[in-house]
């Protein structure tokens, strides 16, 4: 007489769906320990720039950086600040443009401050955007670094 094989039909669905469980799982901690890593990155990056103007005169990054876009007076001192606009990049036949209904890109932005002593000796200084640097090892990022004159 042959085995019943209903226990074994049975068995079968519930193993699949404990390794669907598992392999849902370490998908779901992999996408955020990488969201994790790439927010790290970003956030790295960013404060490397400012921290490499710390005790330098707020004017050698103006002639590194351009002149500010504006300037705030505070207690301790003046901050001044630049923004960037980045334009949104699209690959070339991408989105509803290819049917004539193309919105209007909305560029990132990058603002980084400096804030300096009343001798203009920078003391500190932040950033905050959409299109701040996630790495400042080349390009535009690393020349956002301070380097002096030589």
């Amino acid at each position: 007489m042959p085995a019943d094989p209903a226990p074994v039909a049975y068995a079968a669905p519930t193993v699949v769906r404990k390794h669907v469980r598992v392999a849902v799982l370490c998908a779901a901690t992999l996408a955020a320990a990488l969201a994790a890593a790439c927010a790290g990155i970003g956030t790295g990056a960013m404060q490397d720039v400012i921290d490499s103007w710390k005790s330098i005169p707020v004017d050698e990054a103006k002639r590194q950086w351009g002149p500010p876009q504006a300037v705030q007076a505070l207690p301790a001192g003046t901050a001044y600040v630049w923004t960037d606009l980045v334009p949104a990049a699209r690959p070339p036949g991408s989105g509803p443009r290819d049917a004539g209904m193309e919105r209007t890109p909305v560029p990132g932005q990058c603002q980084r401050k400096l804030v300096a002593d009343p001798n203009g000796i920078v003391t500190g200084g932040e950033w905050r955007g959409d299109a701040c640097c996630i790495t400042a090892l080349a390009g535009r990022c690393a020349a956002l670094k301070y380097r002096a004159r030589g």
